[in-house]
């Protein structure tokens, strides 16, 4: 973890809201999320206080949430060549910036809502494909390719910015443990009442007595191995926010098989 600092919020001038925290990175070094505080205090007798999360929601918006909507709106005008001829991998380059951004900015969001909030139908293969999209970069560079096998459109209740974390936590996840030169594979099904997207690799698999154990926070599979052990106990409170769950099928040396399941739209 690196200490992002403090910083003092004052939207009433009786009522201060100190901010603090660290952010915490993957063993790959990519951006894994956020630890952080929020300490109130008053100058004096408190008037018309604001609650502490809608503080903290206002900070962010101001600090961040502006300044990524800008980068999405001037990638996404970049990607659509709304200003004129482009090189095709430009406009690849331009995608992924958004994408990117539309991530950071869903993590922003998880932080200070209720992820429970909000549900809708959603398209799971759609939202499957943005979490690719974000995890090709770290697949690519240990040559691991990732696989989209299934429908072209999986319709679900759910909350888009929860499935996308969700889904980059175990694609991310599977691309750590696969061996060079392997696939993680990602495969949808459905039922009456449940839609659901599998990520298999082609890791060492993970022993029964530790299945139950890594959903817990910071546990892993493999003490020794890096990671902060947050991403699936927040992937798991996340599904079942939505009123899903994750699963897991594994066996040592035959990888492991992870499954977002929420409800049929």
């Amino acid at each position: 973890m690196t200490k992002a600092g403090s910083v003092l919020v004052s939207t009433d001038p009786a009522v201060t809201l100190t901010l603090s925290g660290d952010v915490i990175f993957a063993s790959d070094g990519g951006f894994a999320g956020f630890s952080g505080r929020a300490v109130s205090g008053s100058n004096g007798p408190a008037r018309h206080a604001q609650p502490p999360l809608a503080a903290i929601d206002q900070a962010l918006n101001e600090a961040l949430r502006s300044p990524l909507d800008r980068i999405i709106d001037c990638a996404e005008r970049i990607a659509d060549r709304s200003d004129g001829p482009l090189r095709s991998d430009y406009a690849v380059y331009a995608t992924d910036i958004s994408a990117a951004a539309r991530h950071l900015l869903s993590v922003i969001h998880s932080m200070s809502e209720d992820p429970g909030q909000g549900h809708r139908t959603i398209d799971l293969a759609m939202l499957a494909g943005e979490a690719v999209v974000l995890t090709e970069p770290a697949a690519e560079a240990r040559d691991i390719r990732i696989a989209i096998e299934g429908d072209q459109s999986l319709p679900a209740n759910g909350e888009e910015r929860a499935v996308i974390q969700i889904l980059v936590n175990l694609i991310g996840n599977a691309v750590r443990h696969s061996p060079a030169g392997g696939t993680v594979t990602l495969r949808f099904g459905r039922t009456a009442d449940l839609a659901s997207v599998t990520v298999s690799d082609q890791g060492p698999g993970i022993a029964p007595a530790d299945q139950q154990r890594i959903f817990e926070r910071f546990e892993r599979a493999n003490p020794d191995e890096g990671g902060t052990g947050l991403g699936l106990a927040i992937s798991r409170r996340l599904a079942r926010s939505m009123g899903g769950d994750i699963s897991l099928e594994s066996a040592p040396e035959v990888g492991a098989r992870f499954t977002l399941l929420l409800p049929s739209a």
